[in-house]
């Protein structure tokens, strides 16, 4: 448990020193509440041992959700660091964040009345809901955004998302730069590793704006050398996107050499949100 979103930082961006861990994430509730969270794969044998401590499953319908046991065992943590230990079977972690998508499920219901209600709260079926129901799940309150940024300046933008939105929790993922050649698309190589910063949920500290401040978010993230990932809304103007951001004469010179005008769309145009959409 970290008090600073600078010193949970250091901590994962230091995983790679702690070559046992296959696992790494973190969860921030509040400017002065981040976890760090850490695994490793154990034997079949081992965790039917107990040798790790108890199995606990996430696909349940019935079992609560990660970032609420992460959250209770930050009180664990305090009075017992070695209790906090659980088994968890790879496809359960695997989509541990999938049942309520991540926190989003907890804006609308309690944590019991989702529980009981888990078989309606995979991702999959909550997209559903929130576009049959859209008086009750408003995309235009809601900030959904993966913004990946080089771990020196995470802890300056988790601080200016705060000041501006006040957006909690968020979600803490650290990702790997080799500095090779790579997606044209990508972060840059020469910045070194980076982190995803995943800010879903609704803004506490003012008004949300929807286009002004995911606009706001993402020229802060463009100061910072962030860049997002392309799933989420995105207004950069053409010029910025080709000529600065990404490499548009390599990305031109690839479209001619494969004849892809007139068969596919560019880029620019698939990722970039529509006025006026959500």
């Amino acid at each position: 448990h970290f008090d600073r979103v600078r010193d949970v930082v250091s901590y994962m961006a230091d995983a790679s020193l702690r070559p046992a861990i296959d696992f790494v994430e973190a969860i921030g509730y509040s400017p002065s509440s981040f976890v760090a969270c850490e695994g490793m794969e154990v034997s079949r044998a081992s965790a039917e041992a107990g040798v790790y401590g108890k199995m606990r499953r996430y696909n349940r319908f019935y079992s609560p959700w990660f970032f609420r046991n992460v959250q209770k065992k930050r009180g664990e943590m305090v009075r017992d660091p070695s209790a906090v230990g659980e088994v968890i079977p790879l496809e359960d972690y695997l989509f541990r964040h999938d049942r309520g998508s991540f926190w989003m499920a907890s804006y609308k219901m309690p944590s019991l009345v989702g529980r009981a209600l888990g078989f309606l709260l995979p991702s999959h079926r909550m997209y559903r809901l929130a576009t049959a129901l859209p008086k009750v799940f408003k995309k235009s309150e809601i900030l959904l955004q993966d913004f990946m940024i080089p771990f020196p300046n995470v802890g300056e933008f988790v601080n200016r998302l705060n000041n501006h939105l006040g957006v909690w929790p968020l979600w803490f993922c650290p990702l790997k730069n080799y500095g090779a050649p790579g997606p044209i698309f990508g972060v840059p190589l020469n910045l070194g590793d980076y982190c995803n910063v995943g800010a879903y949920g609704i803004p506490r500290r003012k008004v949300f704006e929807f286009e002004e401040d995911n606009k706001r978010m993402e020229m802060d993230m463009l100061s910072l050398d962030g860049r997002k990932v392309h799933y989420s809304h995105a207004y950069y103007p053409v010029d910025l996107f080709y000529d600065t951001i990404y490499d548009g004469h390599k990305y031109g010179a690839l479209r001619d050499k494969y004849k892809a005008d007139g068969v596919f769309p560019h880029v620019y145009d698939k990722i970039i949100t529509k006025p006026g959409k959500l």
